[in-house]
């Protein structure tokens, strides 16, 4: 296990956080006017009459794994934060996921330090990526579809088979992550994995199930993903989902 999990486990979070492409909490385009002064709605969905103080471990697990359910119109501003060998590395992602008359539109912004900004704009029928300063552009119809966008929840049940696999696991109760509550659950290696020393750490949203923070710790190596804002039910200008290109950037088609 050792290093080759934590990295592994890192590289899914990284792709759930980029898409289809790679990356959730630098100047980008700034967060449309109308998402940061929408209020938050509350999920219509049966299951969060379960976030009570006697939820079980299992209950917390399973909607974890049904997020997608619950969650449609939004924006997600995420960062990943990795120590190793001595260095910190950040990813800041910032996403919108909107439905129009039966349509999905969708914009993504990656930010690293000392690193261009990628942007992944489109809609059910095509997408673009581009990369600040580049001379090209990327358009394709099959990057990203409606029917099968990167799920988080088939993310999130990839990892927690793999947790729940070589930890055990425990409900230690609510805490507070960036203003929003969450279920937080600790993951100690079974006997047979206690030589990799990692530990991990979930903290699910109490309303809207996604994954608030998530910590992997394994000697000197450590990741940390962190939601730093979610607003629910968001009404976007739909300008937002354009890619204005600079001047001179030729677009190819794939």
């Amino acid at each position: 296990m050792g290093r080759k999990f934590i990295t592994v486990v890192l590289a899914a979070v990284l792709l759930l956080m980029l898409g289809a492409c790679t990356s959730e909490e630098g100047a980008g385009a700034p967060m449309d006017q109308e998402t940061e002064d929408k209020t938050e709605k509350t999920a219509s969905s049966g299951n969060q009459t379960q976030a009570s103080e006697d939820i079980s471990k299992e209950a917390v697990l399973e909607n974890a794994s049904e997020v997608d359910q619950q969650l449609e119109n939004h924006y997600l501003e995420s960062k990943v934060t990795t120590y190793m060998d001595g260095r910190t590395d950040e990813t800041l992602t910032r996403e919108w996921f909107y439905w129009k008359d039966g349509e999905l539109h969708f914009r993504k912004e990656v930010e690293q330090a000392d690193a261009p900004i990628q942007y992944i704009v489109g809609n059910d029928e095509h997408s673009m990526l581009y990369t600040e300063g580049e001379d090209t552009a990327i358009r394709t119809a099959n990057l990203v579809k409606g029917s099968s966008l990167p799920s988080p929840s088939e993310a999130m049940k990839g990892r927690l088979s793999s947790y729940r696999m070589s930890h055990d696991s425990k409900l230690v109760g609510k805490e507070a992550v960036n203003g929003r509550t969450g279920h937080h659950l600790v993951f100690t290696p079974k006997e047979e994995a206690r030589e990799s020393g990692t530990t991990m750490d979930l903290w699910i949203d109490a309303e809207h199930w996604l994954t608030l923070k998530e910590v992997l710790d394994q000697g000197e190596t450590r990741m940390e993903y962190e939601v730093g804002t979610l607003v629910v039910g968001i009404e976007p200008a739909m300008d937002l989902f354009r890619l204005d290109l600079p001047e001179g950037v030729e677009v190819l088609d794939q």
